[in-house]
């Protein structure tokens, strides 16, 4: 409880600079070891130091890989069930932050799936959906419904649910095979 209560203290503290702060533990040597390609993948491209030394000058540039996919989105399989089943059951407020929430995580899944072949990296998740579009064409109108409900959440659950369900399925049962086909 008390590192929940420190992660929303940090996230308000810091909302001009991120927009939510996760904490993990992590053992400086370890992920300072060239092995552990993704971890410093994870840190220099995603994090941002806000106490001590940045560590992030130490790495990069980094080339996007399948294994940096998967160690990033490769939980899609639970979050994805745990949502669901939340969705269920939530109360107005929350159905709306965890729809924001899951639009998000499919969004950011969807573009892990292929920044290995577009070899492009960005955070922004405009600049993913562009980058999704390109290499998932079919998803288009997917991708647009999402970033509408990141912006204002719609109030009938039915289809949230039925979008949710289907596009969780799919990323589910394509996201290994998707994030491995290589840049050519």
């Amino acid at each position: 409880m008390e590192l929940k209560s420190l992660s929303k203290e940090l996230s308000l503290r810091y909302n001009y600079l991120v927009r939510e702060v996760g904490l993990a533990v992590a053992n400086y040597d370890y992920v300072i070891n060239p092995e552990n390609y993704y971890e410093q993948a994870f840190l220099k491209e995603i994090c941002v130091c806000v106490h001590g030394e940045d560590l992030r000058e130490r790495f990069g540039p980094y080339k996007l890989t399948s294994k940096i996919a998967v160690s990033f989105n490769g939980d899609i399989r639970d979050v994805f069930a745990r949502t669901i089943n939340r969705l269920e059951v939530a109360s107005n407020k929350e159905f709306k932050t965890l729809i924001q929430s899951f639009a998000r995580k499919l969004i950011r899944t969807y573009y892990s799936m292929v920044m290995e072949r577009s070899q492009i990296w960005t955070t922004r998740l405009h600049e993913q959906s562009e980058v999704i579009i390109n290499y998932l064409p079919h998803k288009e109108p997917i991708i647009h419904t999402l970033q509408n409900w990141i912006e204002e959440s719609p109030t009938n659950r039915e289809p949230v649910l039925e979008l949710f369900q289907s596009e969780g399925s799919w990323v589910t049962e394509n996201f290994e095979h998707e994030a491995r086909i290589p840049y050519l």
